[in-house]
């Protein structure tokens, strides 16, 4: 019997105690709402109580949960072009070639150190995984970064430097692009090794075609109808939005990708629509956010299981991947940086900023265990990554701070003891 409404309730509270949790300690709700999740599934609370979490949250049970989990992704996903704009961030412009230099480098050396340890890793992680899809994912798992928290961090976080804040929004927005371009390929590459590879070419052409139609043929007649301001207007604006970004997560879905794919695509068709961010955070984007995303990322939670870290390797092996998922995005950005003309202080906070993991890389790990790609055991290791590095930025950020300002600091003490 399943009992989704009374999990759904759970859920919510946890989530939102653990939310509130986090962020006194200057984190981002989005922690304790993963947190949540794990609290609540099979290694903690299945532990403690195995009779209260066979009850509540047994797999056959959670059909319901898994839907609204994958509703608040499909609406998640959706908010994503209104995050920032690319070419104007953090209240000044920036050059186009710089950041796409710094999400360049960043990525590259990421995903090259991803796939070495995926190779290493794979018979001990995966072994009866696809090769050549569980290394490349694994890679793409390491290049990403979360602009949705990056943008949070930003914003509370005051001893961020200005250039630095905007050259890693800029960065991470063409991280993104970069990234979900990787995602669709991967699963098109997955999907011809585990069907008929005439079957799966179809599929991508077929994606392409509605890419073309959706950017060349939708938006432009979205952008030319005039609604006006009479009462009622703004349901049909939503209501249009809300249904083409569920049309468009069920295309993609259908032809074999993710359902995340079309609601990025739907949300860069829509996201010019005058008055609509608004009256979408009014209405569909506050019900997401209260109640469907929290579900999301709590459901991500509940697909973790810690029962390979009694294994002492698998500890060995997420501190391998916490170590090349730090040097490989904070030295490939801070490299980008450098060669860009930022100054290494810049460059470096640039870094530790793209090394935000969090929001994308539960959405790219969710889509690899959702498709077979990624084994319970790697998800689980590359879940507890995504929740340290996030956690590690803000406390990192404050660290480079006082280690780059201290030098000034003496500098100009030594100054004023030399005048005296």
């Amino acid at each position: 019997m399943s009992h989704w409404m009374l999990q759904v309730c759970l859920i919510l509270v946890v989530a939102i105690l653990l939310g509130r949790l986090a962020e006194k300690f200057g984190q981002s709700r989005v922690i304790g709402e993963i947190a949540a999740g794990l609290l609540l599934g099979s290694s903690v609370l299945g532990g403690l109580s195995p009779a209260v979490s066979g009850f509540l949250f047994n797999m056959d049970s959670l059909s319901n949960l898994k839907v609204l989990a994958e509703l608040g992704l499909v609406l998640l996903m959706f908010e994503i072009a209104w995050h920032a704009p690319v070419g104007q961030t953090a209240d000044r412009p920036v050059s186009r070639l710089a950041p796409i230099t710094i999400a360049l480098f960043g990525m590259l050396a990421s995903f090259a150190i991803g796939c070495a340890i995926a190779i290493v890793s794979k018979a001990a992680m995966a072994p009866d995984k696809g090769f050549w899809s569980y290394i490349l994912f694994c890679g793409l798992a390491l290049s990403v970064t979360a602009l949705p928290v990056l943008v949070r961090i930003i914003a509370d976080t005051r001893n961020i430097q200005a250039v630095s804040a905007s050259y890693a929004l800029s960065s991470a927005i063409y991280t993104d692009i970069f990234a979900w371009l990787g995602v669709a390929l991967l699963v098109a590459f997955h999907s011809m090794s585990e069907t008929d590879v005439l079957q799966s070419l179809i599929k991508t052409l077929a994606l392409l075609g509605f890419f073309l139609v959706s950017f060349y043929l939708v938006r432009p007649l979205v952008l030319r109808i005039q609604f006006g301001s009479a009462a009622g207007s703004h349901h049909i604006r939503i209501t249009l939005a809300f249904c083409y970004c569920l049309i468009s997560a069920e295309i993609t879905g259908r032809l074999g990708f993710h359902q995340a794919i079309g609601a990025i695509v739907a949300a860069y068709v829509f996201c010019k629509m005058p008055g609509l961010e608004q009256q979408w955070n009014q209405t569909v984007g506050k019900f997401s956010s209260l109640f469907l995303t929290p579900l999301f990322f709590a459901y991500s939670g509940l697909q973790a299981s810690f029962g390979a870290f009694s294994q002492g390797s698998i500890w060995g092996w997420l501190g391998i991947f916490i170590l090349g998922a730090f040097v490989g995005k904070i030295g490939g950005s801070y490299l980008g940086g450098r060669l860009s003309g930022l100054k290494p202080s810049t460059a470096m906070e640039v870094g530790v900023l793209m090394n935000t993991k969090g929001l994308v890389e539960l959405v790219v790990l969710s889509i690899g265990l959702q498709l077979g790609i990624l084994s319970v055991t790697t998800y689980s290791v590359l879940l507890v990554l995504a929740l340290f590095s996030t956690v590690m930025t803000t406390p990192m950020l404050n660290l480079w701070v006082q280690y780059s300002t201290r030098p000034a600091s003496r500098l100009s003490k030594s100054s004023a003891e030399a005048k005296v």
